[in-house]
């Protein structure tokens, strides 16, 4: 246009702020100003209002300079923009300073100062306005509906109904707005029987009215009677709208029906409407919630103007179906995009960055929520917990909950379970003592649970117990399972069977813990019985309780037992399972049948450091030391690293074979190349191996060196080494500090005593064994056991 007037200029402005370019509208008005035109009322107002959207404080001040100097300050429509753009900036002191200064106020000024304090969390402040506003002017219907909204928000139930007689007083309360406000103020109070009262005495009900009742029902959890006022809606031939899809498709997904979902969808696509950020973030999350990815993804591509909603909607939805890697690319792209994420996004990518274990990314997100939001956020504190906790830095757990203002049980479960996974039993139960006698949050069964996992000792299991009792969680079915695992770990494996004889209902977990406990306490033929009346009773089975009875057989050496285990799993499916696969290889090698093992371990496609070292310490119990070293370099070839125990395996059989140089090469790459510790047990294969070569002087100086407070078993492994030699000379020796170190071990005694036999040194046998007597020592009886046919 050769020469816009101030319509023209108007009129773009308009365009540029309904289209959401802030920014644009700004510099149009400086444009127009600098053509030398002079902006109305009109053009003043649009640019008030674009100075607030664009966040551009200072710019308003100056645009309501220049409306004071033009004099359009007194100007009804002005005035209202200039006092909106202060109250919706949060600057009340300046909004009331200038709403006092305006000679005549207009009941547009009154609302929107009213609507100000009640969007700044002032509503004392709100109310008494509204009282004051009754000398100078009458209220309309919109003074009434920010009142009301108000009294809803302020969660003040007396103030709504004072206001709802107001408006029957006054006859507003037939206008669809206000009773639409009313009966949503009812529904977020829960009262559903007034909003549906005030729903169907209103003359004339529009979309905004049947939304505001829709989204009352599904606050309230009534999502029946949702669905049937939508199919009402629907009946009666009005028209959706997108507040009313957007509600509808939360309904969907509350109610879990993906059918309902589809054909709202079907019906969004027919009429026209253009999935824009609102509606497409309420399909998005619907399909979200209904575990409907890919669905949820199809409806993000759709969605025109996506904005930080969407983006977030979306990134929970990939987080929930664990599609964690999904996750992290779209939040890189929302922030490419220049958006700024939420708590809840943050939160979404807490849990997306734990469940990929990237806790240097998660360090990062941490900064960035205390930059952004504080650390008294509690739901942020949660998911920092858990994050740390998962990652096992405990101790920033620890930090992230005492910086927490407000926690809530969750908070103290979370860093409960944090300290049982990083095996800090001690430290779980300090938390715990210290949760109860705070006072302010009470441990929930879950919490009780962990505990009794945390549990050590019997006295402190016994005082839970009696708390369980006391809040009445006995009943509970996991509550039972974990009594029964904390009893078996104390040892007391009768109170654990009186809890599992008295269960009401048994599931899955509490068989197979009662099956464990057994095995665990040397109670082999007991848990194979139980095994047999779980097989009777239950249909499913479990690769736990399947791996507990295998490891019975081995202990008890009962071969066929094992083979018809064995078939089990091959009957049930289970046989290529990683854990149970191992156990049976492990359970033919401790029953004799080594062949059979290998042949099994040749047959699992997926190996792992489980399976090869059962195999591995399989062939070393047997003296196949070479076998044994061959399976080791097999593991090194697939790429899989050993574990503390795979090495224990490979120094026995060193050891068997008298591999004395290797063995040490061994020992000494645990730390080097694999960064393992070394325990008691490797040392005590190594001091065997140095024995059995009959470098006993070299063995004692490892003992030596050994970095344990007690060394008996090491010393005991070299006197076993000097008796295969008929070493007397040393094995006396190594016997006297033996028994200094443990006077009452009657296996010291047996085994200076077999060493004297061996050499036919029977007066030296005599005098030891009159020694034991005199001490009121005896061996402990040997045990050997034959499996009989039915």
């Amino acid at each position: 246009m050769p020469q816009p007037n101030v319509v023209s200029w108007t009129g773009t402005i308009s365009s540029f702020l309904r289209s959401g370019h802030a920014e644009l509208a700004l510099r149009e008005f400086y444009r127009m100003c600098n053509s030398g035109l002079r902006p109305n009322e009109f053009a003043l107002s649009l640019s008030l209002k674009a100075s607030h959207v664009a966040a551009e404080s200072t710019t308003g001040k100056l645009i309501h300079g220049y409306a004071t100097k033009a004099g359009y300050e007194s100007n009804d429509f002005c005035s209202t923009s200039i006092l909106n753009m202060y109250a919706k900036s949060n600057n009340m002191l300046d909004a009331h300073k200038f709403f006092d200064s305006v000679p005549q106020n207009c009941v547009a000024l009154w609302n929107t100062l009213i609507d100000g304090y009640a969007r700044s969390g002032n509503p004392s402040e709100a109310v008494e306005l509204f009282r004051r506003m009754h000398s100078f002017i009458s209220p309309n219907s919109y003074t009434y509906t920010i009142i009301i909204k108000l009294s809803a928000e302020a969660f003040d139930i007396g103030l709504l109904r004072f206001f709802h007689g107001c408006t029957i007083k006054t006859g507003y309360d037939g206008y669809n707005f206000v009773g639409g406000a009313l009966l949503g103020a009812y529904g977020k109070w829960g009262h559903l029987d007034d909003s549906l009262k005030i729903f169907w005495t209103l003359k004339e009900r529009d979309h905004v009215v049947w939304t505001a009742l829709l989204a009352g029902f599904r606050n309230n959890g009534d999502l029946e009677q949702g669905l049937d006022l939508y199919l009402k809606y629907v009946a009666e031939g009005y028209r959706l709208d997108m507040y009313m899809f957007a509600n509808v498709f939360n309904l969907c997904s509350d109610l879990g029906t993906a059918r309902l979902g589809f054909q709202v969808h079907a019906c969004l696509a027919k009429s026209g409407f253009v999935l824009d950020s609102f509606v497409g973030s309420a399909l998005v999350d619907m399909y979200g919630g209904l575990g409907m990815a890919d669905e949820a993804y199809r409806g993000f591509l759709d969605t025109a103007d996506k904005n930080e909603v969407a983006y977030s909607v979306m990134i929970h939805g990939f987080v929930c179906d664990s599609d964690y890697g999904s996750a992290i690319e779209l939040y890189r792209e929302m922030r490419m995009m220049g958006f700024v994420p939420d708590s809840f996004t943050l939160s979404s990518m807490l849990r997306a960055t734990t469940g990929l274990g990237m806790l240097e990314e998660g360090r990062a997100l941490h900064s960035l929520l205390v930059k952004t939001f504080g650390e008294s956020n509690l739901t942020i504190g949660n998911n920092l917990i858990e994050m740390y906790a998962e990652s096992k830095t405990i101790d920033e757990a620890a930090k992230v909950f005492t910086a927490m203002e407000v926690r809530n049980e969750y908070s103290w479960t979370s860093l409960v379970f944090g300290y049982i996974e990083s095996e800090k039993y001690a430290e779980a139960m300090e938390l715990y003592m210290r949760m109860i006698s705070s006072g302010s949050v009470e441990p929930s069964e879950f919490t009780i649970v962990g505990i009794l996992q945390a549990t050590s000792k019997l006295q402190e299991g016994q005082q839970t117990h009696n708390y369980i009792i006391k809040k009445g969680f006995q009943s509970h079915i996991y509550i039972e399972s974990a009594l029964i695992g904390m009893y078996s770990k104390c040892g007391c494996i009768n109170d654990a069977s009186r809890i599992f004889s008295t269960m009401s209902e048994r599931d899955l977990v509490s068989w197979s813990n009662m099956i464990a406990s057994y095995a665990q306490n040397g109670h082999g033929q007991e848990a194979l019985k139980l095994f047999s009346e779980y097989n009777d009773r239950l249909n499913s089975i479990d690769e736990s309780v399947l791996s507990s009875c295998l490891s019975v057989c081995s202990s008890l050496t009962a071969l066929e037992t094992g083979k018809a285990i064995h078939a089990g799993t091959i009957k049930s499916g289970y046989e290529s399972n990683l854990q149970v696969g191992s156990t049976i290889v492990d359970m033919y090698c401790k029953c004799g049948s080594i062949k059979e093992a290998r042949s099994f371990f040749d047959g699992i496609k997926e190996h792992s450091v489980v399976s090869y070292t059962a195999m591995l310490c399989g062939y070393a119990q047997h003296g196949l030391g070479h076998e044994a070293l061959g399976v080791f370099d097999r593991m090194k070839e697939a790429g899989i690293e050993p574990d503390g125990v795979t090495l224990v395996g490979v120094l026995s059989a060193c050891s068997h074979i008298g591999l004395v140089k290797e063995g040490w090469d061994y020992f000494k790459s645990m730390t080097e190349e694999y960064g393992l510790e070394k325990s008691l047990s490797h040392y005590a294969c190594v001091v065997d191996l140095l024995g059995r070569s009959g470098q006993v002087s070299e063995a004692e100086k490892l003992i030596a060196d050994a970095p344990f407070g007690s060394k008996a078993l090491l010393w005991r492994t070299l006197l076993g080494a000097c008796s295969l030699h008929g070493n007397v000379e040393d094995g006396n020796r190594i016997a006297e500090t033996l028994m200094r170190l443990e006077p009452d071990e009657p296996s010291n005694y047996v085994m200076l005593s077999n060493l004297l036999a061996s050499v036919s040194m029977w007066d030296h046998c005599t005098e030891l064994k009159q020694k034991m007597q005199r001490g009121h020592l005896q061996k402990t009886p040997g045990v050997s056991w034959i499996e009989l046919s039915n």
